[in-house]
C-alpha cells in the first residue's frame, strides 16, 4: 500500500502583526478604538430597533439581526488579536482553533445571506409596495433569517471538518502516523468456501433488480395512463435505486471471484459520495411519495392541482439537493481523516468501516455521522408517519369496507417499501456503536443495497393492478 509519513500538531500560535513590532502599541490603540465604536454602535442600533415600535418593520428586523451577527462576529476574532498586540500571544489548541473558525465561518456566511434577504426586502418594497406587508410577513422574515443561519451552519461544518481533519506540520507536540492512500475490501472473505455460491446468488438478484427497475421505468414512460405524480415518483425512485446498485454491486461481485483490486483514496471517496447521495435521495423520494398518497386520499378533489408538475419537480429536486448536501458533509468529514489501516472491513466504502481505519480520534466524525443519519432517517420517517396517521383517519371515515380496502391498497406498496428501507437504514446507522458486528453489517448491507432495490419494482408490479395492466398493454402493443 502507498504510505506517507507525517507529524500531527495539536497546538498553534498566531503570527498576528509580529512584523509590525515597532507599531504594535499604535495598532492596538487604533484597533481597540474601532472595536469599541463597532460594539457600541451595533448595540445602540439593536436597542433602538427593539425599543421603537415605528422601526418594527421587515427592513429594520433584518438590520437588527445583521448588527447582532456582526457584533458576535467581531467578538470571535478581535479580542484575541488585541491581546496579541500587547504581548499576550498565548497558543491556541486544535479544538479552540476549530471552534473559532466554526463561529467565524458561520457568522460570515450568515451575514452574506442576510444581506441577500435585505436586498429581496428592498425589491419587494419598491417593486410591489401594495403587497409588501403581505409578502414580507413575520413568517417569511423568520424563514429568511433561519435559512441564512442554516446555510451558515452547514457550510461552516463542511469547512471546519475538512480543515481540522487534515494533518498539520510543526515541531510542537507531535504524533507519528503512517497515512494509507490505497484500500482493499475484506468483502466476504470469511465465507471463502461459499464465494462462488454467493456470486451466483448475488449476480442473479442483481440482474433481476436491474431488469425489473428498467422495465418499471420503461412502462411508466411508454404508458400514458401512468403519467401521474405517483408513477412519476416511482420512476425517479427506480432510476435512483438502479444507479445506487451500480455504484456498489459490480465491484462486490468481482471481489467474489478473486478480482479484488485495490481502490484509491479518491475512488473510495467518489464511491461513498454517490452511495450516500443516492441513499439519502431515496429516503426523501419515499417521503415525497408519502405526501403524494396523503394528498390523493385526504384531498382527492384538489389532487392534480396540488400535485402539479412544478410541485413534483420541486419535491424531486429538493430530495436531490438534500442528498448532495448531506453527502458533501459526510464525505468531507470522512476523507479529511488520515488512515493508518488499508483493509476495509466491508465490500464497499461505507462510513463506519472507513472511520475505523483512521489514525486519529473520530469522535467529531461520529457525531456528524449520527446527526446526519438522525436527520435523513428520522425526519423523513416522522413525515411519513404523520402522513399515514392522516391517511388512516381519512380511510376510517369511508363508509363501506370495500371502499376502505380499495383506498388502503393504493398505499400498501409504498408502506411495504418504506418499512423495509427505513428499518434497514435505522439498524445500520442509528444502532449503538458497541452493537456493531462486521459480519451482521455486511449481511444487512446486502438487504439495502440489493434486496430493497429489487423489492421496490417487485412490490409495485405484483401488488399494483395499474402497473400490471400497463405492462399488458405495452406487451400487447409490442406483439400486435
Amino acid at each position: 500500500m502507498q504510505r506517507k509519513n507525517y507529524t500531527q500538531v495539536t497546538e498553534f500560535t498566531l503570527q498576528g502583526f509580529s512584523s509590525f513590532h515597532e507599531h504594535q502599541i499604535t495598532l492596538f490603540a487604533i484597533f481597540l478604538t474601532l472595536y469599541i465604536l463597532t460594539l457600541v454602535s451595533n448595540v445602540i442600533i439593536v436597542t433602538i430597533i427593539c425599543i421603537d415600535r415605528h422601526l418594527h418593520t421587515p427592513m429594520y428586523f433584518f438590520l437588527s439581526i445583521l448588527s447582532t451577527s456582526e457584533t458576535v462576529y467581531t467578538l470571535v476574532i478581535i479580542p484575541r488579536m488585541l491581546s496579541s498586540l500587547v504581548g499576550q500571544n498565548e497558543s491556541i489548541s486544535l479544538e479552540g482553533c476549530a471552534t473559532q473558525m466554526f463561529f467565524f465561518a458561520t457568522l460570515a456566511i450568515n451575514n452574506c445571506f442576510l444581506l441577500t434577504a435585505m436586498g429581496y426586502d428592498r425589491y419587494v418594497a419598491i417593486c410591489n409596495p401594495l403587497r409588501y406587508m403581505i409578502i414580507m410577513n413575520k413568517k417569511m422574515c423568520v424563514l429568511l433569517v433561519g435559512g441564512a443561519c442554516a446555510i451558515g451552519l452547514i457550510m461552516a461544518s463542511i469547512h471546519v471538518t475538512s480543515i481540522f481533519n487534515l494533518p498539520f506540520y510543526n515541531p510542537m507536540q507531535k504524533k507519528n502516523h503512517t497515512v494509507v492512500t490505497m484500500f482493499t475490501f475484506q468483502g466476504f472473505s470469511s465465507f471463502h468456501e461459499h464465494q462462488i455460491t454467493l456470486f451466483a446468488v448475488f449476480l442473479t438478484l442483481y440482474i433481476i433488480t436491474l431488469a425489473s427497475n428498467v422495465i418499471i421505468v420503461a412502462v411508466i414512460c411508454i404508458d400514458h395512463y401512468l403519467h401521474t405524480p405517483m408513477y412519476f415518483f416511482l420512476s425517479i425512485l427506480s432510476t435512483s435505486e438502479t444507479l445506487y446498485t451500480l455504484v456498489i454491486i459490480p465491484r462486490m461481485l468481482s471481489s467474489l471471484i478473486g478480482w479484488n483490486q485495490p481502490i484509491s483514496l479518491e475512488g473510495c471517496a467518489t464511491q461513498m459520495f454517490f452511495f450516500v447521495t443516492l441513499a439519502i435521495n431515496n429516503c426523501f423520494l419515499l417521503t415525497a411519495m408519502g405526501y403524494d398518497r396523503y394528498v390523493a386520499i385526504c384531498n382527492p378533489l384538489r389532487y392534480m392541482i396540488v400535485m402539479n408538475k412544478k410541485v413534483c419537480a420541486h419535491l424531486v429536486g429538493g430530495a436531490c439537493v438534500i442528498g448532495l448536501t448531506m453527502a458533501s458533509v459526510q464525505v468531507t468529514s470522512i476523507f479529511s481523516l488520515t488512515f493508518c489501516e488499508a483493509e476495509v472491513a466491508h465490500f464497499y466504502c461505507d462510513i463506519l468501516p472507513m472511520m475505523k481505519l483512521a489514525c486519529i480520534d473520530t469522535t467529531i466524525n461520529e457525531i456528524i455521522n449520527f446527526v446526519v443519519s438522525l436527520g435523513v432517517i428520522l425526519v423523513p420517517m416522522g413525515l411519513i408517519f404523520i402522513s399515514y396517521i392522516l391517511i388512516i383517519s381519512a380511510i376510517l371515515k369511508i363508509a363501506s369496507a370495500e371502499g376502505r380496502k380499495k383506498t388502503f391498497a393504493t398505499c400498501a406498496s409504498h408502506l411495504t417499501v418504506v418499512i423495509v428501507h427505513y428499518g434497514c437504514a435505522s439498524i445500520a446507522y442509528l444502532k449503538p456503536k458497541s452493537e456493531n458486528s462486521m459480519e451482521q453489517d455486511r449481511l444487512l448491507s446486502i438487504t439495502y443495497t440489493l434486496i430493497t432495490p429489487l423489492l421496490n419494482p417487485v412490490v409495485y408490479s405484483l401488488r399494483n393492478k395499474e402497473v400490471k395492466d400497463a405492462l399488458r398493454r405495452v406487451i400487447g402493443k409490442k406483439f400486435s
